[in-house]
């Protein structure tokens, strides 16, 4: 494990070193303030689009400009969701780069976060396989540290004559999730990502097909340091259960821990439209297959017993029109939609028991004159899930809208100052939640409620950032301040006495530095 780390380290300075010593290949982007490149949500919205597509890297990231920084964040409060966490202290090192060398694009960014949660509940986990059946929990609140390492990476070659691109992303990360008191927890996470392209350059069109295939692993453990908890259930606080479904817990007084091999295989297409200097048209789609085989090590012949197979289909479109009216005035069109269906099929039943649907689109635009930069974002999203034994069923659509003004200050000839304030309104139109009474326990009924009245309140959110930061040739520093408050409003009634209920609030702020070289 600390040699896998210790590579990524290496890689990730490597990476982003390295745009300072290659030859950089002319790009639009080369004489934009470094600051503002990496600031500036005019041209934060096209570098992610890039890396979220990694055929677009030569097109959308600035040749030899790398990021260094820290960051530490801090929330508090208790409008969160069931298995949310009531306190959130984290720290991140980043860095990133890019160069053109030799006819090909290198790009790479890799980051360490370290979080420490207190007070999480039902449910001892990772932070990015929610929606997965199968889990353990149990209902006393734990002090949770995790530590995440990610390495991305992207490589173009572009050959006879720039008219075939051949590209290669990368995507790896390995986490570690723990905690230190009864009952422990211990997760470890690992999944590698690839994705392969072949394109075709035009003078005013752009093309590239993928093929995506990756794999990954979870490894989940609970144990007691006190001894007589594994061995009585008197307390109901440190018993553990065993989620498989939705709201189908059993309680577990031995063998806590399974483990998970993932296995994801896509395809995905990439185009670019440049009828003229001024316009962009990005349209990029992707279909990926995902598998995950939950499992128990034994002594059959197989080795393991089987728990659990949860496959899941996601299909995405990410679409993008920039528009250069003149150096002073632009116009970005970004729109973005998801479609998640998921089934298990539970070896327990020998049948599919459970099923996950997920449905996302979202309309982001920005109106740049000037200093200002006017954003405006609405978003529709629907959840559903359900489970066949308990008849628990659960659904809700979402719908965000999202308005924020950016302003750049001069503060003199050397230095600079990017504001944003922003503000959305979330709620909940249309829900419905159904419980079965003799099949579903207490454990399962805190998850299932809390949540509902979690994704059900509206809320009102109020964020502010502030960058300062110099304006040299090279080497520049720059200070990031952002703080988030969100408000919510009434909780739709319920007919169950929960232990707890989501709060009023939660308030989120960061601070960073990044030297930019």
């Amino acid at each position: 494990m600390k040699s896998v780390r210790y590579i990524m380290l290496f890689w990730g300075a490597f990476l982003a070193y390295h745009p300072v010593i290659g030859q950089s290949k002319s790009n639009s982007l080369d004489s934009t303030a470094a600051l503002n490149y990496w600031y500036q949500p005019s041209f934060v919205i096209m570098h992610d689009m890039a890396i979220r597509n990694r055929v677009w890297i030569p097109e959308e990231i600035k040749n030899r400009s790398s990021l260094l920084g820290i960051q530490h964040s801090k929330g508090q409060g208790g409008f969160k969701a069931a298995q949310g966490t009531d306190g959130l202290s984290q720290s991140q090192f980043y860095t990133e780069g890019k160069t053109d060398w030799r006819k090909t694009s290198f790009w790479g960014r890799f980051s360490y976060d370290h979080s420490v949660e207190d007070s999480t509940a039902l449910r001892h986990q990772s932070r990015w396989n929610a929606d997965a059946p199968l889990y353990f929990g149990s209902l006393r609140k734990n002090k949770y540290n995790r530590e995440t390492y990610k390495l991305d990476a992207g490589i173009q070659r572009a050959f006879f004559d720039a008219k075939l691109p051949i590209s290669l992303g990368i995507d790896y990360r390995l986490g570690s999730h723990y905690s230190n008191n009864d009952p422990r927890g211990d997760i470890k996470d690992m999944n590698l990502q690839f994705e392969l392209s072949a394109g075709h350059n035009l003078p005013i069109l752009s093309y590239h097909i993928a093929g995506i295939w990756g794999y990954g692993s979870e490894r989940a453990n609970v144990g007691y340091k006190n001894e007589k908890y594994t061995t009585n259930k008197e307390d109901p606080l440190y018993v553990n259960w065993m989620m498989n479904g939705f709201g189908s817990a059993k309680d577990r007084l031995k063998e806590i821990n399974y483990y998970d091999i993932i296995h994801r295989k896509g395809v995905g297409a990439h185009i670019l439209l440049k009828p003229n200097d001024r316009n962009k048209i990005y349209l990029n789609g992707r279909y990926l297959n995902e598998e995950q085989s939950f499992r128990r090590n034994d002594n059959s012949k197989q080795t393991y017993l089987s728990l659990n197979d949860y496959k899941k289909d996601i299909g995405s479109i990410d679409f993008l029109w920039s528009r250069q009216m003149n150096h002073k005035q632009l116009i970005r069109v970004a729109l973005q939609g998801k479609i998640e269906n998921g089934q298990d099929f539970n070896y327990t039943y020998l049948a599919n028991n459970y099923t996950y649907r997920r449905h996302e689109i979202s309309l982001k635009t920005q109106l740049g004159v000037h200093q200002y930069l006017f954003e405006g974002h609405a978003g529709m999203y629907k959840t559903e899930k359900k489970d066949g034994v308990s008849s628990n069923q659960m659904d809700f659509d979402q719908i965000r809208l999202v308005l924020g003004l950016n302003r750049t200050f001069q503060v003199n000839e050397k230095s600079e100052i990017i504001g944003t304030i922003g503000y959305f309104k979330q709620w909940s139109p249309t829900h419905n939640l159904s419980v079965s009474e003799l099949n579903t326990g207490d454990f399962g009924k805190q998850i299932l409620y809390q949540d509902y009245l979690y994704d059900t309140a509206s809320s009102d959110n109020f964020n502010m950032s502030w960058v300062w930061g110099t304006r040299h040739a090279k080497n520049n520093w720059s200070i990031q301040l952002q703080m988030n408050y969100q408000y919510r409003g009434n909780l739709v009634p319920v007919d169950y006495t929960l232990s707890s209920v989501p709060g009023k609030d939660w308030f989120l702020g960061k601070l960073g530095v990044s030297y930019i070289f």
